[in-house]
Order: structure tokens, then C-alpha cells, then sequence
């Protein structure tokens, strides 16, 4: 990649990071730039999910001091979310190039769609309540779901994350997207860990976006605290809908 790709690269990591940190969808901006400026795509889906562990630190770091956290609401997901991402990290070898650009345009256009519908879905939640088996039992279908998905694409697992917390346990939005991050560290360290020991990771561009992704998780922690999205999905939406139609038809 030359000097211009790797700026490329790294603006649109650093701006990617912050996004995520606001409400997730940097992985499906990450692997389809780095498709774009020539990186085969179990490479991009590898080293974009390795430098996602950036932006999940970096938030941790701010959303941990602000005391939004809660063990009860993150740790059952977690753990199963590992689970699943070990599973699915360990397939993305063996899926063929031509099924992983129909996988990934796919999901980007659903998760888009599903951004759409986001206040609407914020409206759903229940009463926050007790913790009941019955919650934990359904967080630990989706962490093992979730956590199988994320491992093998994991474009917009994070968003869904987020609205999984509000319908099952009750919570605000903005407690939702706190412990996500909580959720989305050890299923990205285990998926990034089967990566490694496959051999899939770039570190000459895994690196530096992990290092900008940091700073961009922190921003994005930051602003979301005080700023509302909707205009985040007028430009992403699109766009993202357009990248997957490209990956599936082109």
C-alpha cells in the first residue's frame, strides 16, 4: 500500500473509531475501505477486527470512569459472546473469498436498515426490573449468536449488541451502549487471538489503526454523552447500503 492508501487507511480508522464509539458500525466502514485500497478480504476482516480492540479500550477507559458499567448487565453476554466468537473466528479460514463479499455486503445492508428503525426499538425496551434467570438465559442465546457473527463478519454486532441490552434487560440507550463495550473487548480479544494464530493479521496496518482507534473510541465515548446521532445515520446509511451492493453485485 503506498503513503496515500495508508493515510486513507488511517483517517478513515481514526473517524471510524469514533463512530463506533457513538454507536458502533465501524467494522462495516473498516474491511470494505481496506478491500478497496487492495487488501484480499480475510486479511481486511482480520486486521479491522484486531484494531477494533482500539476503540473498545478507549471507550472502556471513558464509559468506566463515568460508573456506567454493571457486571450484572455485561457478564453473562460476555462470556457467552466468547464462546461464539471463537467458533466463528475459527470458520472465517475456511470460507471462500466469493462468499465472504456476499456475506459482508449482505449484513451491511440489513444492519443498516435496521439503524433506520433505531428509535423505534429504543421505544420497545421493558421495565428495567429484576434480574431474572429468564433475561440471563436470553442474553446467553445472544451472546452465543452474536458472538459466533462478529467472529466470522462482525459488521454492526456492536449496534446489535447495544439493542439487544435495552429489549432484554430494560436499560437506557446510553447504559446499553456503556456496556456493550464491556461485551464487544473479550469477544473481539478472542476472535483477534484465533486471527493471530491463523496467520490473518496485517500488523503494518493493524497497529497504527489499533493505536488511532484508541483516541477515536475516547472522542466517541465522549460525544455521545452529549450529542444525539440521527444525523450520523442520514450519511451512513447510504453510504453502507451502497458499499453492499457493490461487494454482492460487483
Amino acid at each position: 500500500m503506498d503513503i496515500i492508501g495508508y493515510a486513507i487507511l488511517l483517517t478513515t480508522s481514526f473517524l471510524a473509531s469514533i463512530i463506533g464509539g457513538m454507536m458502533g458500525m465501524a467494522m462495516l466502514i473498516l474491511p470494505p475501505v481496506m478491500i478497496f485500497l487492495g487488501v484480499p478480504i480475510h486479511t481486511a476482516i482480520a486486521t479491522g477486527r484486531f484494531a477494533m480492540l482500539g476503540i473498545n479500550v478507549g471507550s472502556i477507559a471513558m464509559f468506566s470512569r463515568k460508573g456506567m458499567m454493571r457486571r450484572e448487565y455485561y457478564l453473562v453476554f460476555a462470556v457467552a459472546g466468547m464462546i461464539g466468537s471463537f467458533a466463528g473466528a475459527s470458520l472465517l479460514a475456511l470460507i471462500p473469498e466469493r462468499a465472504l463479499y456476499l456475506l459482508l455486503g449482505t449484513f451491511m445492508i440489513l444492519i443498516s436498515i435496521v439503524m433506520l428503525f433505531e428509535e423505534k426499538i429504543k421505544k420497545l425496551h421493558p421495565a428495567k426490573g429484576a434480574i431474572t434467570l429468564r433475561r440471563h438465559a436470553l442474553s446467553v442465546g445472544a451472546g452465543l449468536l452474536l458472538g459466533a457473527y462478529i467472529g466470522i463478519i462482525g459488521g454492526g454486532g456492536a449496534t446489535i449488541i447495544i439493542f439487544l441490552l435495552v429489549l432484554i434487560y430494560g436499560v437506557t440507550f446510553h447504559e446499553a451502549l456503556a456496556n456493550q463495550k464491556a461485551i464487544s473487548l473479550p469477544i473481539t480479544l478472542v476472535a483477534a487471538l484465533v486471527f493471530i494464530m491463523q496467520g490473518l493479521i496485517d500488523y503494518s496496518l493493524g497497529i497504527p489503526m489499533l493505536l488511532v482507534n484508541v483516541a477515536g473510541g475516547v472522542i466517541g465515548a465522549h460525544l455521545v454523552m452529549k450529542l444525539r446521532g440521527p444525523w450520523l445515520k442520514v450519511i451512513l446509511v447510504p453510504v453502507t447500503i451502497a458499499i453492499g451492493i457493490k461487494l454482492i453485485f460487483f
